[in-house]
């Protein structure tokens, strides 16, 4: 199979990150496939997005999602693994105090499910754009409001959950107009 491009998926040609300033995306995903590793990365692959959560149903994102399968397959409404988050079947929540942590990441702002898109977009599915690692699995982990906002507690307890449930690698692109001191 070849590399993705605009007949594969119809946003790659969008996609500012594959052709501005030659980030060698291309050159690094040619070089996996002359070596014989899947350029799409590893579906055993874990990666954590720490933001304001990921839209988990989102048509280009769905097939990239993590799946916590002891909640998947296990009863609604009970933390059927015990970690403290119920039904936490894509990624949880950590935003407000612990009793108020649930396990839907869903985003209400967009950054979360926008950093997602460019870690795992869906390759050669006909829609939107390509992921620069679009086989690995997203872990959804919301830490930020829906106003945009994170507090530290809420990272904190975000890098946690990731963690715990075994990411191989975490993304926090948080930004901010505040200056740093």
């Amino acid at each position: 199979m070849g590399l993705p491009d605009e007949t594969t998926d119809a946003g790659f040609l969008e996609q500012w990150y594959f052709t501005a300033n030659d980030p060698g995306i291309k050159t690094a995903w040619d070089y996996l496939m002359k070596n014989d590793f899947s350029y799409g990365g590893n579906g055993d692959t874990i990666v954590a997005v720490i933001d304001t959560g990921v839209d988990y149903n989102h048509e280009d994102l769905a097939a990239s999602m993590w799946t916590n399968n002891a909640e998947f397959m296990g009863v609604p409404g009970v933390d059927d693994d015990g970690d403290g988050f119920v039904d936490d079947i894509y990624g949880a929540s950590t935003v407000s105090d612990k009793y108020e942590h649930t396990g839907n990441p869903m985003d209400d702002h967009g950054h979360g499910t926008h950093v997602a898109g460019i870690i795992g977009m869906t390759l050669f599915n006909g829609k939107g754009g390509v992921g620069v690692a679009p086989s690995a699995r997203i872990m959804a982990v919301k830490a930020g409001q829906a106003n945009g906002q994170f507090s530290s507690t809420d990272i904190a307890e975000a890098i946690d959950y990731a963690v715990m449930m075994g990411a191989d690698v975490i993304n926090m692109s948080f930004g901010s107009y505040a200056n740093s001191a």
